[in-house]
C-alpha cells in the first residue's frame, strides 16, 4: 500500500540490528500497518506527522535523553561511532564508562538496543570492549572492539549468541557527531521553507516519496524500509541517530510533508488516467 509509505518516519518495532538480511526485513510489517490496516487514508486528511502514530517511543527517549551524555563527556571515548555493519549502517554510542564498566546502544536498519559489559584500557589511547546486547531478541549478540581513542575509530566484530539466522560481522566505524542541517541533499527545499504546486507540479511518484523521506532523513531516522535505507546510507550525509524522530521535525517541514503526501495520494489515484 503505497499511501503507507507516509509513515515510514514512525515505525516503533524494534529489533536487533545483528541479524541475518531476513532478519532486517522483519519490520517490514510495522506499526503503520496495524495503525492503518486499510490504508485507506485520505489525501484530503490533515494528519500532524509529529504526532500520528501514538506517543513517541519509549527507546527513542531513551537515545534522546543519553546522547548529550555521550557528546560533551570530556575523555574522548564517549560518542557515536558509524559505519558500515554488514549490508547496512551502524551506529554504536558509547554515553557512559566506570569503573571497568561500559554502557551503550546501537542503531541499525531502524532497529535499537542496549549494550552493555566491560572495557579496558591497553595501551595509550586504545581501549578494549566487550559489550552485550540484553540477549531477549533471538538475534542479539555480543560487540568486541578496540576503541582508538586518539584516532576516533572503533574496530571489532560481532557474534551472534544464537547462530540460527545470523551471522558474525567485522566492523570499522569512525566517530561522527550529528547535526542537524537542512541545506543538505536532494532536495534540501523541502526542510528549508514552505513547498509551493510549482515545486512538486512536475515531480513523479517516486521523486516525491524521496523528498518526503529525505526530510526523515536528514533528522537521522533510521530506516526499517531496506530500499530506502539503502538509498540513504550511500549518502555521506547521512546519519542513524534514532527510531522515533517525529517531535524533531520543524513546522515547515510538517507542512510540506502534508503536502508532499496530497501529492503522492493524488498520484496513486489517477496514475492510470494520466498515464504518468
Amino acid at each position: 500500500m503505497k499511501k503507507l509509505i507516509y509513515l515510514i518516519g514512525i515505525s516503533t518495532l524494534i529489533l536487533s540490528c545483528g541479524g541475518s538480511e531476513n532478519h532486517d526485513e522483519s519490520g517490514e510489517n510495522s506499526s503503520a500497518d496495524t495503525i492503518n490496516a486499510e490504508g485507506d487514508l485520505l489525501a484530503s486528511t490533515t494528519m500532524d506527522p509529529r504526532t500520528f502514530g501514538g506517543e513517541k517511543h519509549t527507546d527513542q527517549s531513551f537515545i534522546d535523553e543519553n546522547i548529550p551524555m555521550a557528546d560533551n563527556h570530556p575523555d574522548g571515548i564517549h560518542g557515536s561511532y558509524v559505519g558500515p555493519f554488514g549490508k547496512n549502517m551502524i551506529n554504536i554510542t558509547i554515553y557512559k564508562t566506570e569503573d571497568g564498566k561500559a554502557e551503550g546502544y546501537s542503531v541499525c536498519a531502524g532497529n535499537f538496543r542496549k549494550i552493555s559489559g566491560t572495557f579496558d584500557l591497553m595501551q595509550g589511547d586504545e581501549y578494549t570492549f566487550n559489550l552485550s546486547e540484553p540477549g531477549d531478541d533471538q538475534y542479539d549478540g555480543q560487540f568486541e572492539f578496540t576503541l582508538d581513542a586518539s584516532e576516533e575509530t572503533v574496530k571489532g566484530k560481532w557474534t551472534p549468541f544464537k547462530k540460527e539466522g545470523n551471522s558474525p560481522k567485522e566492523y570499522t566505524l569512525t566517530k561522527r557527531a550529528f547535526k542537524y542541517d537542512p541545506t543538505i541533499g536532494k532536495y534540501p527545499q523541502a526542510s528549508q521553507r514552505e513547498l509551493t504546486d510549482e515545486d512538486l507540479n512536475n515531480l513523479l511518484e517516486d521523486e516525491l516519496a524521496e523528498m518526503r523521506n529525505e526530510i526523515y532523513a536528514r533528522h537521522g531516522y533510521s530506516f526499517k524500509n531496506k530500499d530506502w535505507r539503502y538509498h540513504f546510507e550511500e549518502m555521506d550525509w547521512y546519519m542513524p541517530m534514532g527510531i522515533d524522530i517525529r517531535d524533531k521535525l520543524t513546522e515547515i517541514e510538517v507542512i510540506n510533508i502534508e503536502l508532499i503526501y496530497q501529492y503522492e495520494s493524488y498520484f496513486e489515484d489517477y496514475y492510470d488516467d494520466y498515464g504518468r
